[in-house]
Formats: C-alpha cells, structure tokens, sequence
C-alpha cells in the first residue's frame, strides 16, 4: 500500500520530532509534574527533566559547583540532542539508498 513509500519520510518525522521533543522546555516541565525528588520508580509519578532544571534553576544559581553543574547539564542535553538528530539522519540516509 502507502506505507512502504512514506517509510523514509515518517520514520524522518519521528527522529525529528524526538530531537525536537528533547529541547522542548516549559510544555514539558508541565506536564511531568516538575518535581526534584524520586519517591518511586514509576513513569507515571511527578519528576523533572534536563531542559525543566536548566530552566528553573540557571538564574537562581551562585557561582560556582551550583552553575558549573548547570551547564555540565547544558553540554550533555546538547550532547543527547545532537546523538539523536544524527543517529536520524544516517537512518534516512540508509533508507533513502535501499
């Protein structure tokens, strides 16, 4: 049917929707719940996530451990982000050749 033919193009989408996912800030503080603490190991609990702590924490931070930790978490979010949209344009790549 379709789907054969689009297969490029929607597993494109999905990468890309992803690594925009990834840096997406506030819509996703909200809705995870915007909690520092684990209680549980459950998905489904409040929590926080790299771009939500970057974003509630970066003006209030003194010098030093508290800031450079800060932005040790930039560089891993960047280095999640740039893995990600990578690892997608090789995989079109792939199939754009087979």
């Amino acid at each position: 049917m379709v789907l054969p033919f689009t297969k490029t193009g929607v597993i494109g989408g999905i990468m890309l929707g992803l690594g925009r996912a990834l840096g997406e800030t506030m819509a996703v503080t909200f809705v995870i719940g915007n909690m520092n603490q684990l209680n549980s190991v459950s998905v489904f609990e409040a929590a926080n996530s790299i771009t939500s702590a970057l974003a509630n924490r970066f003006a209030e931070a003194g010098e030093g451990l508290h800031q450079a930790s800060l932005i040790y978490l930039r560089l891993v979010l960047f280095f999640i982000t740039f893995v990600v949209l990578s690892f997608s344009k090789l995989m079109l790549a792939q199939l754009q050749e087979g």
